[in-house]
């Protein structure tokens, strides 16, 4: 006969090792549906990543493209403009689980690409002072010559620290989408509503808020994000303003002094930077004139004494005027990183970090005005990073490669 104490040990036992079983068992299957939801959440964000190429390349602005991937995860790819570059948003989804990204997207920067384009004149360029051109320089009948005016002579041992050619030789223009650019460009199919004065940060991955104001708006405010801020009168920021990606639209836009920020602007008669003011990358500044300025106000945009723009400045005419040109005046010390395309005259006591094209350039010094000189001016293609990442102006861009500048994303 089995005492009882005999059978009480077994059934303890036999409970002890099926309370192990089941623990391995649990232990096992909680791995798996570890493993199972990790490697979706993997193939989410591989395949968001994967539709954010996909956009760049088969993707047209303001289209959609719905695509499977192979894992099965389905992603709704958007294209659109933000300003001077492209935004590219996927929703990427599988079963219950999303992943949400947005990616900024520029053109890379190409070796072809000039430095230096004076495409009017008859006489070439000439150069004074300390005037630097390195990289590849297209003038007309291939001329650049020796000048001395405001009291100085040319300093460097070469007149070019590259090639010259003619400008006959040479295709270089805009994209279509910026030849006329305009609010509507900008803001899309965003509904306009009062500004608020207030701080206001906005994801890219959302639809974005749209800012209008009929009266001048001064902007003293944090504002971040997909935003854009439009007043039929003028734009006024502050130093205190901080802010981020943000787009500025006014017939007027002035930046005080001291300002540090990211933004892209618009405007129809000028833009106006006082000293100090730093525009971070990628920042751009567009003027589009409908019609020619007045001989006592031309349209501009003026960068003070070290102030800088880092992502390029872009100037069209949509009735263009020989004797009122619009004009890009920069200012002793000031620095511009990136594309310059001026359908105006040029004024440049600063330097050009990147390409400028320009309509013809103008120097005043010493009571007089020089047409096609440059004085101590410097303009680089090779002084420019090669990694960086141009707005997508120029027609050639379209055949070049697109590089993400930013990303966001979420799920």
């Amino acid at each position: 006969m089995i005492r009882a104490s005999a059978i009480s040990y077994a059934i303890v036992f036999a409970l002890f090792i099926g309370l192990v079983a089941s623990s391995v068992f649990f232990i096992f299957s909680t791995q798996k549906r570890i493993e199972i939801i990790h490697t979706s959440k993997e193939h989410l964000l591989l395949d968001s990543y994967y539709g954010i190429q996909l956009g760049l390349q088969q993707v047209k602005v303001n289209d959609s493209l719905q695509y499977i991937h192979p894992s099965g995860d389905t992603s709704l790819i958007r294209k659109f403009l933000w300003g001077s570059y492209y935004l590219v948003t996927t929703e990427t989804r599988k079963n219950e689980r999303s992943f949400e990204r947005s990616a900024l997207v520029g053109s890379e920067f190409q070796a072809s690409i000039p430095s230096f384009v004076l495409r009017s004149g008859s006489d070439g360029l000439k150069v004074a002072g300390e005037t630097k051109l390195e990289g590849t320089i297209y003038v007309p009948g291939k001329r650049v010559d020796l000048a001395y005016i405001g009291g100085k002579n040319y300093t460097n041992s070469k007149t070019v620290f590259g090639e010259i050619n003619d400008i006959k030789e040479l295709k270089l223009n805009l994209s279509k989408d910026f030849e006329n650019v305009s609010a509507q460009h900008f803001v899309g199919n965003l509904r306009p509503g009062p500004f608020p004065f207030q701080d206001t940060s906005v994801s890219f991955l959302s639809e974005g808020v749209y800012f209008q104001n009929l009266n001048a708006v001064h902007v003293k405010t944090k504002l971040q994000g997909k935003i854009v801020l439009h007043s039929f009168d003028s734009l006024v920021i502050y130093p205190e303003a901080r802010l981020s990606n943000i787009i500025l639209i006014a017939p007027k836009i002035y930046i005080k002094h001291g300002f540090k920020g990211t933004l892209q602007a618009l405007a129809s008669e000028k833009i106006i930077l006082e000293d100090s003011v730093t525009l971070n990358y990628p920042s751009t500044l567009i003027l589009n004139e409908q019609n020619p300025g007045t001989f006592e106000e031309l349209h501009t945009i003026h960068l003070g004494t070290n102030s800088s723009v880092l992502g390029g400045i872009l100037i069209t005419t949509q009735q263009f005027d020989f004797r009122r040109q619009p004009k890009l005046m920069i200012e002793k010390d000031a620095v511009v990183a990136g594309i310059v395309f001026n359908a105006g005259v040029t004024e440049t006591y600063g330097a050009i970090i990147g390409s400028l094209s320009t309509s013809s350039t103008l120097t005043r010094t010493g009571g007089g005005s020089y047409t096609n000189h440059l004085l101590d001016a410097i303009i680089s293609t090779k002084r420019l990073p090669k990694d960086f990442v141009c707005p997508s102006w120029l027609e050639l861009f379209a055949y070049t490669r697109k590089k993400v500048i930013s990303c966001e994303s979420k799920s």
